[in-house]
């Protein structure tokens, strides 16, 4: 199976969370294999408050995208915004290593490792370094400065900055669902990803990402991100005012996306729609030109607001290409047209199909996912992530497997594994030699003989000042029958003195003697450990032997009688002489002579002290 170089994305905002898998060939466009948006709850102006709100809203995303594909995530790049991400800009250089020459590519390497070596706050982190331009002895500002002559290079870098501790509190929520993060992104950086045509890139536009919590301004001039910056202001604003008119809160984002309108002079001003509330008596009518009037009061400081932003950047002049608005706020109605009244700019919305196949323009056609496809394209320019792909068993493959175990399940045996079941013993009869089984195939598996675990065995109480018996040999009766000996489950046993069916005949052979063993003699010791009457005796556990095939029959396999063990002399003090089994101690006896021992060990430490 041809492994697939999947790209996940996570893009986390103040009111849903997006998840998305994308695929990009080498010489072709983003291909969004799977989009999933969530509500969430949790997040304000782009900071995590409750993880765990959070962390329950990422994993119904991730559930549904992994039984949408078959796979298990396990790794992401997540993207991220709020008003703790800044850019800030620093300026460095370095000489020319061979002015005669011109800069070289060892130059500019050699400024890039200064600009590395920049530390952040200690409370934030570098998440880009973005080189602005280059200026060869202060004079010349030029695009690509190898080849061009001068003693000192020096360059522009814009610096993209975040707090620490958003970007820790969003790992944690994916490393709750075992999901590894890559990368964090600014979704100032990957929303343009997305939505920019190259003209426009390079002839100047800035961006504005309207969320629900956060808007997003990233100024492009020249191929170059030129400034981005995030206001804590968004849709949740507009919101709130509509909610101040007796709207239910449940009721606020459809009346505003159904009816609401961004300019007030668009809005009919004899229309009215009414809004159901707790009961039918509770219902309200709302004039549309008063709804309107709301939006468009609160829309108009969010314009107002970015277009200060983007005076403050420096090229506000240097936009050919005006605005592009995108984000899930930019399906307000004449939204567009408010922003060029504010602005004075073109103003365009954008969706994020020109970055994708077609086969993808369909599923991301909202303006409410091109951070999620802008992050896919980055992402993807970093790396693939590390996915568990379930395979898929073919129906046929699946029937021909539940065929195979019904047949396995049944007693007769394979005819190919016949030779490798050792017959029956019998006078006369040889074993036949086990038969290895065809290439390519396996040989079945037989069940094991059960065994007698440690847990059914009776235990044995051992009771101080004896000698714990040992166990005797088992003897079985020549007369016993084959019947009684264990024999492995799962394969038919025939008759003593038959050949089972599914054995083969072998040669028949002569008769050997049956083998006696001499039985070793106990060695007898000089004193006996005394045993227990034969009522007081334990019972002693039976430990099964491993069943071993006999060299003759069962019927004629000569048993001899083992004679009981003696135990081993044991080395007793002087203090306790041997007793005979018959009769019993005398305690008395034995105390009395202790007692006298001790007596006479403190008189002779008296007489020593004294």
């Amino acid at each position: 199976m041809e492994r697939r170089n999947y790209t996940v994305a996570v893009d986390l905002g103040s009111s849903s969370v997006v998840v998305a898998v994308g695929e990009k060939p080498a010489d072709g466009k983003m291909s969004v294999l799977a989009l999933v948006s969530k509500p969430v709850e949790g997040v304000n102006a782009g900071r995590i408050d409750n993880i765990e709100l959070v962390s329950r809203a990422i994993r119904e995303a991730v559930s549904e995208i992994e039984e949408q594909l078959g796979i298990r995530i396990t790794e992401a790049y997540a993207g991220i915004s709020g008003d703790f991400v800044r850019c800030a800009r620093h300026t460095d250089h370095v000489y020319v290593y061979d002015p005669q020459t011109g800069v070289t590519q060892k130059d500019v390497d050699a400024l890039f490792d200064r600009m590395r070596n920049v530390q952040a706050p200690d409370d934030e982190t570098i998440m880009e370094r973005i080189p602005q331009n280059y200026m060869v002895d202060d004079s010349q500002e030029v695009k690509n400065p190898v080849g061009s002559f001068g003693k000192k290079l020096s360059s522009t870098f814009n610096f993209i900055l975040c707090h620490k501790t958003p970007i820790q509190r969003l790992d944690m929520a994916l490393r709750r669902l075992s999901i590894k993060m890559l990368g964090v992104m600014s979704d100032a950086l990957a929303t343009p990803e997305a939505v920019l045509l190259p003209e426009e890139k390079e002839e100047g536009v800035a961006v504005v990402d309207i969320g629900d919590g956060v808007t997003d301004v990233t100024v492009y001039y020249r191929n170059v991100v030129r400034y981005t910056v995030s206001i804590p202001m968004g849709a949740s604003a507009i919101n709130r005012d509509i909610r101040t008119m007796g709207v239910p809160e449940k009721h606020v984002e459809s009346l505003k996306r159904k009816y609401g309108s961004a300019v007030a002079e668009l809005a009919p001003e004899d229309k009215l729609i009414r809004v159901n509330g707790r009961t039918s008596r509770e219902a309200k009518d709302i004039l549309l030109k008063n709804l309107a009037t709301v939006i468009e009061a609160r829309a108009t400081d969010i314009a107002e607001f970015v277009l200060q932003e983007i005076k403050d950047s420096g090229y506000a002049s240097k936009l050919a290409y005006g605005i592009v608005l995108t984000g899930g706020s930019a399906q307000l109605k004449d939204i567009g047209e408010l922003f060029h009244r504010v602005t004075e700019m073109d103003v365009r919305i954008a969706l994020p199909d020109a970055s994708v196949d077609e086969a993808s323009a369909e599923r991301v056609a909202s303006p409410a996912f091109s951070t999620a496809v802008g992050l896919l394209i980055k992402g993807a320019r970093q790396g693939a992530c590390a996915v568990v792909e379930h395979i898929s068993i073919p129906a046929s493959v699946s029937a021909q497997g539940q065929g195979a175990a019904v047949e396995s399940a049944a007693p007769q045996m394979p005819a190919n594994a016949a030779a490798s079941v050792p017959p029956a013993a019998q006078p006369g009869v040889a074993p036949v030699a086990p038969v290895p089984p065809a290439s390519g195939t396996i040989p079945p598996r037989t069940a094991a003989p059960e065994r007698t675990t440690l847990a059914s065995r009776p235990a044995a109480q051992p009771q101080r000042g004896a000698v714990p018996p040992v166990a005797q040999p088992e003897t079985r009766p020549a007369t016993q029958s084959a019947s009684a000996v264990p024999q492995p489950q799962g394969r038919p046993v025939a008759p003593l003195g038959q050949v089972p069916p599914h054995v083969q005949q072998a040669t028949p052979v002569p008769q050997q003697q049956p083998l006696q063993q001499p039985v070793q003699q106990p060695v007898q010791q000089p004193f006996q450990q005394p045993t227990r009457p034969a009522a007081q005796q334990p019972a002693q556990p039976f430990r099964q032997q491993p069943l071993q095939q006999p060299a003759q029959p069962v019927a004629q396999q000569p048993y001899v009688e083992a004679e009981p063990l003696v135990a081993p002399d044991f080395d007793f003090s002087d203090d306790f002489e041997p007793v005979d089994s018959k009769r019993k101690r005398d305690w008395g006896s034995i105390f009395q002579k202790a007692f006298d021992k001790v007596n006479k060990s403190f008189t002779a430490a008296e007489d020593e002290e004294i």
